[in-house]
C-alpha cells in the first residue's frame, strides 16, 4: 500500500509536504514561481528595450557631433585660406590674393575638399572691410563649413601691421 502523498513520516512526525492532492485526484503545485518568472521575463524585456533605445541615440548623437565637429574644421580652413590670400606669407609672396578681400568683398569664394578628413564637406568664404583706421584695414572673414546635413559659421576679424 503506498503511503497518503499529502503526509510523510519521518521519525515518528508528520511533515507536510508540497504536493496537495486536488478534488479530481491530480497532483498540483501551490506557489508563484510561473507568475514571477512571467513578471521577471517582461521587466526584462523592456529594460532591453530602453537600453536598446538608449544605444541608438547615442548613436545618431556621435553621428552628428562628428559632422558637427568635420563642418567647424572645414569652416576653420577656409579663414585660414582667407587669411594666406589677405596676409600672403612671406614664402608664398604670389598667393593667389585676388580670390578674397578686398577685391571680392561681399562674395563667398566656394572650397570643395577632398582630404580623408573633410572628404564630402565644403565651405563659403566671404570677407568685408570693416574700417580704415590710421591706414591699416580691418577686416571681417565669414567661413560657413558644411558637411552633410551640419554646418558651422566661424568669424574672423583681423588686421596686419607690418610695422
Amino acid at each position: 500500500m503506498c503511503p497518503d502523498p499529502i503526509y510523510l513520516k519521518s521519525h515518528g512526525r508528520v511533515a507536510h509536504g508540497r504536493l496537495r492532492k486536488a478534488q479530481s485526484g491530480k497532483f498540483y503545485q501551490k506557489g508563484v514561481g510561473l507568475p514571477a518568472a512571467i513578471f521577471v521575463i517582461t521587466l526584462m524585456a523592456a529594460i532591453a528595450v530602453g537600453i536598446n533605445l538608449l544605444v541608438s541615440q547615442n548613436a545618431e548623437t556621435f553621428q552628428e557631433e562628428t559632422q558637427l565637429t568635420r563642418a567647424f574644421y572645414a569652416a576653420e580652413s577656409a579663414a585660414g585660406f582667407a587669411m594666406n590670400a589677405l596676409f600672403p606669407p612671406d614664402e608664398f609672396p604670389n598667393y593667389n590674393t585676388t580670390a578674397i578681400c578686398p577685391e571680392n568683398a561681399g562674395s563667398p569664394r566656394e572650397y570643395e575638399f577632398e582630404s580623408d578628413g573633410l572628404s564630402s564637406c565644403s565651405a563659403a568664404v566671404s570677407c568685408v572691410t570693416d574700417a580704415t583706421v590710421d591706414g591699416l584695414d580691418y577686416f571681417t572673414i565669414t567661413s560657413t563649413g558644411t558637411c552633410g546635413d551640419v554646418t558651422r559659421t566661424i568669424r574672423v576679424r583681423t588686421s596686419f601691421d607690418a610695422d
